[in-house]
Formats: structure tokens, C-alpha cells, sequence
């Protein structure tokens, strides 16, 4: 057992190792993350992956929405901001979840409607059509998981435009869920609510 002189130079040295290879780790995710910013710009993404023989490294944006003025949005979307918005007692609304994703994806503009069929067919290859009925249900919009579960349908390299076209029709579909788009004032829209859109990285391997 060490005494109690041993564990304070233990302590101390684990600190500062610690803090070094945290400010290493910074480091080096700033490095990735200005890798993917730059890809993702350069491709017109949202989201971008990289790999390595140990895991992978996700760079994406994340967003919060703040409602700046409730009365202003209940006049551009209607009653259903009365149904999916809670009003709580600081005075700060807390919408349903999907309502508040569809929200942020609705002030970014960030949706498209996209023939996912058509693309699975002629850019991915996916001839079966039992396949390709599976795939229409399971893919989610979510490019990590999109691209594990193309690959295991045999889709060798999902491209991150295509991956990045199926996010946007699954966006679209959940937008058009609670909203009529055409309807929609966008710029009454932006006087009503705030998305921070920030960069996010994360990493995935074998624990």
C-alpha cells in the first residue's frame, strides 16, 4: 500500500498527464474539425465522416432553437404551436421534440424533396426491389447510421452527397408533417424563433 506521500505524487502526476492529453486531444480535434468544416463546404454538407482503422471521427452541426416571440409564431404556423408548445413557468417554451426538429429544419431551409427511390436504384445500385423497400423504411436521415446500414445492403461506398440527400428528404417529410411550406412567411418565421447553429465532433470506436 502506498503512503500517503506516494499517492499525492500519484495524484499530481496523473493530473497533469491528464491535462496534457486533453489539450492534445483539443488539439487534434481541431485539426479534424477544421478538416471536415472544409469538406463540408466544399460539398455543400451538413454532415461528414471519417474513418480510420480504429473507429471514426463525425463532424456535424447542431442546432438550438430558442422562441423568441410566442404570440408572432402562433400568427405565422397556426394552432399547432399551441398543441406541441408547453409554456412553462419561467416563461420559457418547450416544444414537443419532432415539432421542435421540424422547426429548426424549417428555418434553416435545410429540406428537399428527393426521389430516395430513384436515387437507391440508378446512384446506389440497389436493383432488388425487396431490398430497396427495406432500405425506404429503414434509412433515417442520420448519416452514420444511414451509411452502416447501406453498406451492410452492399452498398460499398455511399457517397456523401447521396447520404447527405436522403437526411434531406427525410427532412422534408418530417417539415411537411406539421406545415404547409408554401404558406409558411419565412422571414415572419425569423422574427419568431432563433436556431443557433453550431459545429459538433464526435468519435466512435470499440470500448
Amino acid at each position: 500500500m502506498k503512503n500517503r506521500k506516494e499517492l499525492v505524487e500519484e495524484a499530481i502526476r496523473l493530473d497533469k498527464e491528464i491535462k496534457e492529453r486533453t489539450a492534445k486531444l483539443n488539439e487534434v480535434k481541431a485539426h479534424l474539425q477544421a478538416e471536415g468544416l472544409r469538406e463540408m463546404e466544399n460539398k455543400n454538407l451538413r454532415f461528414f465522416q471519417i474513418f480510420s482503422e480504429s473507429g471514426s471521427c463525425e463532424i456535424g452541426y447542431k442546432q438550438k432553437l430558442e422562441i423568441d416571440n410566442y404570440s408572432r409564431l402562433v400568427g405565422v404556423l397556426g394552432s399547432i404551436v399551441t398543441e406541441k408548445v408547453t409554456k412553462k413557468e419561467e416563461v420559457k417554451y418547450d416544444p414537443d421534440k419532432k415539432f421542435k426538429d421540424a422547426l429548426i429544419v424549417l428555418y434553416l431551409g435545410d429540406y428537399e424533396d428527393c426521389d430516395l427511390e430513384k436515387l437507391l436504384l440508378s446512384d446506389l445500385g440497389v436493383s432488388d426491389d425487396k431490398q430497396r423497400k427495406m432500405l425506404l423504411k429503414k434509412l433515417k436521415g442520420e448519416y452514420a447510421a444511414d451509411s452502416r446500414l447501406l453498406k451492410s445492403a452492399g452498398v460499398t461506398a455511399p457517397a456523401e452527397e447521396e447520404l447527405d440527400a436522403i437526411r434531406r428528404q427525410r427532412n422534408y417529410e418530417l417539415v411537411t408533417r406539421f406545415f404547409d411550406i408554401e404558406k409558411v412567411d419565412k422571414e415572419e418565421l425569423k422574427k419568431a424563433i432563433f436556431v443557433e447553429d453550431s459545429l459538433s465532433l464526435g468519435l466512435t470506436y470499440e470500448k
